[in-house]
């Protein structure tokens, strides 16, 4: 069975005033799961999830039914290419259903 871990770190009270203030607000006992909540997001910052993925396509669905143009194919003459890997990603993501 998995155990805690404790690691220590080091703040220093003038360069990290803001987080020393932080912790400070937070509730005794909920400190450590503030500290894993920020380091997660950042740990996973600039990933796309699902979930942006579908909040990008509800988007989308609302302003087509709205009568919005969302993309014309063509710009300039020039066409619009899709990067290979996008429309992969799509067609998994359309199979799901």
């Amino acid at each position: 069975m998995a155990g805690k871990v404790i690691i220590a770190v080091s703040l220093d009270q003038e360069a990290d005033r803001d987080l020393l203030d932080w912790l400070s607000r937070l509730p005794k006992g909920s400190r450590s799961a503030a500290v894993r909540a920020a380091l997660r997001a950042h740990l996973h910052q600039g990933q796309v999830t699902l979930g942006d993925i579908y909040q990008k396509v509800a988007r989308i669905e609302r302003a087509i039914e709205s009568g919005v143009t969302v993309a014309k194919g063509e710009q300039d003459g020039d066409a619009i290419e899709e990067p290979p890997e996008a429309t992969d990603a799509l067609s998994k993501l359309l199979q799901l259903d």
